[in-house]
């Protein structure tokens, strides 16, 4: 494949990184325009920073674009590598791992975040992931109980599972 063609590849899957991002911010504001106006305040000053944000990148990208029109790649540049599993983990990563906290909760969403994430993106050094991985996750769940008085989510399937279990003591 030809450096232009990287390039090309790689400029199109930033744009549509950036539309997801923009769709994603103005969805909050819309979302919660019908609610009262103290609930409202936060997502619409979140989504409102996160669209200009979002915006923001857009025209330094599209700038830059512009002034490095006839820039060649590096052998260590990213879009050098970027092949299609690495371009749906840095969509859908989000969304997934939303997902698994709703369902599973803290401990297992980060814990697969953070295993799956790195491998699926290349990142060579997977003893390393583990141990970071362990190490963190295993901090957050006493640090944030014990010290801090923060109960971490379970999920549905973990809420379910412990009301099973005190339902049959």
């Amino acid at each position: 494949m030809s450096t232009d063609t990287k390039l090309r590849n790689y400029w199109r899957e930033e744009l549509a990184l950036i539309a997801l991002l923009l769709l994603f911010f103005v969805g909050i504001v819309a979302f919660s325009y019908n609610t009262p106006f103290d609930a409202r305040l936060f997502p619409l000053i979140i989504g409102g920073a996160g669209a200009l944000l979002t915006v923001a990148i857009a025209v330094a990208e599209v700038s830059r674009r512009r002034a490095d029109s006839a820039a060649v790649l590096d052998d260590n540049d990213p879009a050098d590598k970027a092949e299609w599993p690495r371009y749906a983990t840095a969509l859908l990563s989000a969304p997934a791992f939303g997902l698994l906290f709703w369902l599973l909760g803290f401990v297992v969403a980060s814990l697969a975040a953070m295993l799956l994430m790195p491998v699926l993106m290349g990142y060579p050094s997977r003893r390393q992931l583990v141990a970071v991985a362990l190490v963190t996750v295993a901090v957050l769940a006493l640090i944030c109980p014990y010290l801090l008085n923060v109960d971490l989510p379970h999920g549905l399937v973990g809420d379910w599972l412990i009301d099973m279990l005190n339902h049959k003591n």
